[in-house]
């Protein structure tokens, strides 16, 4: 275009997809100084972040309202203004719709790198705005490759990609402008914090409790804010911790170390996708034994009662009331006069039994190697960007559907496999009653529902005063054991 362009007005699209790319601000003041130079008004810019490959996932709002505007004439400048070529699209198809929207609206092309502008209507032009959408549409497509092949590559050799999961850190090396990590490793402060909530959870430490400490103690995530429940009950599931990988629904071996025992995850796998932590009132186990005894008469459980002279227990059917101490001594006891639970928990002997191989054995480990996959799947649909409405609804469909096999999947392991030994909770030893009085509640819940059952101790019920030969707590008990 040989004529002057002084007085006329021009439109930035201003585009930046990639860290070490030329800014926004950088592009618009390279601009606007080729601008002032050809006496060329700019006007308000389009601007977008984000890849224009054909390879991209997010979309490109303002790229979308420039294209819109050319077709309805609403464009209202002389010159589309580019940083340079590959700024407006990196796809073949797209360029091309995009200069003859501006052919046929009599707006050219300004790429400032060029230093000239284009007429699309002019041919020698239009061929080179062509042969530069051709060469920057290989390059991406070069790029995509080298990255997929790299990335496929780190995956087979399970190398560290992605954000840096909580309890390790990383070492980068810069190639290309970029930062690539090049070492994962236990972060010597965040490692044994992962330890201790793997630990904790099996305790029966609720995630609730867990991030309020967390809390308390300042510790963070990676984006310098508290930890919350979920988010610590999603850490819990990840097979990094065992020092794994898992990508296209596939696990390998990582370069990392791992940071908990197969043991240790897998007992936690086995609290979490336990249905029953999630039934019930937040904060409403607040005694051992109120989940563990029934009433004799009606079946009901039983629930304690505040009263003036002394707490009671009382069968929620309202067949009869005890008083509590007297329960808690028969069932529990202290260090003086230990109860039938202490007792046995000071009996090194009674573990073993117990403590018998509880991961369901190889059905077990195959159910969990498919419940990894699938969560793998899952966690792979929900991040994918979809690009049309047909692949957002087969990506939900797909999600349903891995969904649903996670929820059986994790069924058939809790019928499988004992939540946890009884080693995993308590362990033998002295100093039996300050231990107890030491273990969260929620975790001697489980130690009650454990020994509490007609295979260990047996199955304890308050029979009603009228059913019993005495009022004493000991006669009121009634003991259910297998044959």
């Amino acid at each position: 275009m040989g004529h002057s362009l002084s007085g006329k007005i021009g439109r930035e699209y201003l585009r930046v997809s990639a860290r070490g790319d030329r800014s926004i601000p950088e592009q618009h003041d390279d601009n606007r100084r080729a601008a002032d130079r050809e006496g060329v008004t700019l006007g308000s810019p389009y601007q977008d972040q984000g890849s224009a490959s054909r390879y991209a996932l997010r979309a490109r709002d303002d790229f979308a309202r420039l294209m819109s505007d050319l077709e309805n004439d609403t464009f209202g400048a002389d010159l589309l203004w580019l940083w340079e070529s590959s700024r407006g699209s990196r796809r073949v198809g797209e360029w091309v719709s995009l200069i003859e929207l501006c052919e046929e609206r009599g707006v050219c092309v300004y790429v400032t790198t060029h230093g000239r502008v284009y007429d699309p209507a002019d041919p020698r032009d239009r061929r080179a705005l062509l042969e530069d959408a051709v060469d920057s549409e290989y390059e991406s497509a070069k790029i995509s490759k080298r990255t997929r092949r790299g990335i496929d590559a780190n995956a087979r050799d399970g190398k560290p990609h992605g954000i840096c999961p909580f309890g390790y850190a990383r070492e980068y090396e810069i190639r290309r402008g970029k930062r690539v990590p090049v070492r994962q490793y236990a972060d010597p402060v965040e490692g044994p914090l992962i330890v201790e909530l793997f630990e904790s959870v099996r305790a029966r430490v609720s995630f609730k409790s867990i991030a309020a400490d967390w809390a308390v103690r300042g510790v963070v995530g990676r984006r310098g804010k508290p930890l919350s429940a979920q988010t610590l009950r999603d850490l819990v599931t990840h097979v990094s911790y065992l020092g794994l990988r898992q990508t296209k629904g596939k696990t390998v071996k990582a370069s990392w170390p791992r940071l908990v025992s197969d043991e240790l995850f897998y007992d936690v796998q086995s609290i979490v996708s336990d249905a029953s932590r999630i039934k019930g009132k937040p904060g409403a186990a607040l005694y051992p034994l109120t989940g563990a005894v029934t009433c004799a008469g009606c079946g009901s459980s039983i629930a304690v009662r505040h009263r003036v002279k002394e707490d009671q227990y009382e069968c929620r059917g309202g067949c009869w009331r005890l008083s509590k101490a007297d329960v808690d001594g028969l069932l529990i006891g202290d260090a003086e006069h230990p109860g039938v639970i202490l007792t046995y928990l000071a009996r090194p002997d009674v573990y073993e039994a117990l403590d018998a191989d509880h991961s369901g054995g190889e059905a077990g480990q195959e159910i969990r190697g498919a419940l990894a996959k699938a969560r793998a799947d899952l966690e792979e649909t929900e991040a994918a960007e979809p690009e049309t409405l047909a692949e957002e609804k087969r990506f939900a469909r797909r999600a349903e559907r891995l969904e649903a096999k996670i929820a059986e999947l994790e069924e058939r392991l809790r019928l499988l496999a004992r939540p946890s030994s009884l080693s995993t909770l308590f362990t033998p030893g002295p100093d039996v009653a300050q231990r107890w009085e030491d273990t969260p509640v929620p975790a001697q819940r489980a130690i009650v529902a454990l020994l509490l059952s007609p295979g260990v101790i047996g199955q304890a019920s308050v029979k009603p005063r009228a059913a019993s030969a005495s009022a004493s707590v000991p006669d009121r008990i009634e003991w259910t054991r297998a044959a």
